[in-house]
């Protein structure tokens, strides 16, 4: 069971308490359709990335195994370079939405409104800056820990509001239209996002290849549950838009045993939104370490603080926005989601390549590549950011390249000159 907490862990983050009632709030019951379908693409996608991993593992087996190394083997350099940009530079936009996640929580418990929530959604990120430039890594084993608190918390409250539930509440089912599944979609886009991760855990597992299908299959199962225990309570509890509130599972609690109940939920989401931006921005340092040209003058703890430097400066550019301007933590996560579908549809598409064909591992990864690209439908105007990092990188590249050929040329001519010296 160990091996299903690791992979629960990766996929469950702070989100699950906000997200599914920011898409209840587009587009109502019909949000709910939503939630399902993505979690039904998640099957493929889930283990059509062990695939991929074994694959690339493969191929290179002393290279680091991620999204971009992914690419990278099967699409060539530039493309791979595009996809760690597209992590690197458009992703971090999701960490104030992490740490507005956390800032609702307490701000509906305290009843502070929208300044408390920025307030501590402040507090958040310095700190967790702070704690990526102070240690290594993050903890695991905290993660772990806090991923089975709030498995906790999501079935505890489920089960106390079982004598609220109220299902004339729902009203019309699709009050907004059928369309309305199209943004509610992407705000859910956060479901797929982890499986890609637990390729990392395959090998804590002994003899991986029996029990890596049980392993993911379980987990699955618990993550259905885990969405279904927030979004189908949160409807029937709150109403057809339990999105109007920033705090839903907070406002389910303190429906069904009172006002307490909601600092209770404040507490863990303020620790897990935490801990999963600390994850966050270290895997983004990280990367932007093997994205510095090498430098021997710069130390070890000087590469890692200049790396940090742009994923903190656009959490810093996000929060800036939300306090100037009333945007909550779901137009964060599009935002972030319009960098993060390209990300996951280029991976996923790297299977087409990398696996053997036709084989079971190919046609999961096809099938997901199918479905994650749907997403893009839904992105729409947010793709614009993940285009213009592309146009940059690819622009680079171009001129790093004629670069390149200028000086093979020099080094020809000179040669040649050299060469007519001892001539003459």
């Amino acid at each position: 069971m160990a091996g299903v907490a690791l992979y629960v862990s990766a996929v469950i983050g702070p989100g699950i308490l906000t997200l599914p009632a920011a898409a209840a709030q587009i587009a109502g019951p019909l949000s709910l359709v939503a939630v399902a379908a993505l979690l039904v693409v998640s099957v493929p996608s889930a283990f059509a990335f062990v695939g991929i991993h074994r694959a690339s593992t493969a191929r290179a087996p002393t290279a680091s195994i991620g999204l971009q190394r992914y690419a990278t083997l099967a699409f060539g350099d530039l493309v791979g370079r595009i996809v760690a940009a597209w992590f690197y530079l458009g992703v971090p936009i999701g960490v104030p939405a992490l740490a507005l996640i956390g800032g609702s929580y307490v701000s509906v418990a305290t009843g502070g409104g929208r300044p408390v929530t920025v307030a501590v959604a402040w507090a958040m990120a310095v700190l967790t800056i702070g704690i990526v430039l102070a240690r290594g890594r993050s903890s695991g084993g905290l993660s772990l820990t806090l991923a089975i608190a709030l498995v906790v918390l999501i079935i505890g409250a489920a089960a106390v509001s079982i004598p609220k539930w109220r299902p004339d509440r729902l009203g019309e089912i699709a009050p907004h239209g059928l369309l309305a599944l199209v943004p509610a979609a992407l705000t859910l886009a956060w479901v797929l996002m982890g499986w890609e991760a637990s390729t990392n855990f395959t090998s804590m597992l002994r003899d991986p290849d029996r029990r890596l299908p049980r392993v993911i299959a379980i987990s699955l199962a618990v993550v259905v549950v885990l969405y279904a225990a927030v979004a189908v309570p949160e409807l029937l509890v709150l109403g057809p838009f339990s999105g109007s509130t920033a705090a839903p599972v907070a406002a389910m609690l303190r429906t069904a045993l009172g006002a307490p109940a909601s600092f209770v939920a404040a507490v863990l989401a303020v620790v897990l939104a935490l801990a999963a931006s600390v994850a966050y921005l270290t895997s983004f340092r990280e990367l932007g370490r093997s994205l510095l040209p090498p430098t021997p003058r710069l130390s070890t703890s000087g590469r890692d603080r200049l790396a940090l430097a742009i994923p903190a400066l656009i959490t810093g550019v996000g929060l800036l926005l939300a306090t100037i301007a009333p945007l909550d933590a779901s137009w964060f996560v599009r935002l972030c989601a319009g960098s993060q579908v390209p990300v996951y549809l280029v991976a996923l598409a790297s299977g087409l390549v990398l696996l053997r064909r036709p084989s079971r591992a190919w046609f999961l990864a096809l099938i997901a590549t199918f479905a994650v690209s749907v997403l893009l439908l839904s992105a729409g105007p947010y793709l614009l950011v993940p285009a213009v990092i592309a146009a940059i990188v690819v622009a680079g590249h171009r001129r790093r390249r004629r670069r390149a050929e200028a000086a093979g040329r020099g080094i020809a001519d000179a040669g040649g000159a050299a060469l007519a010296v001892a001539d003459d």
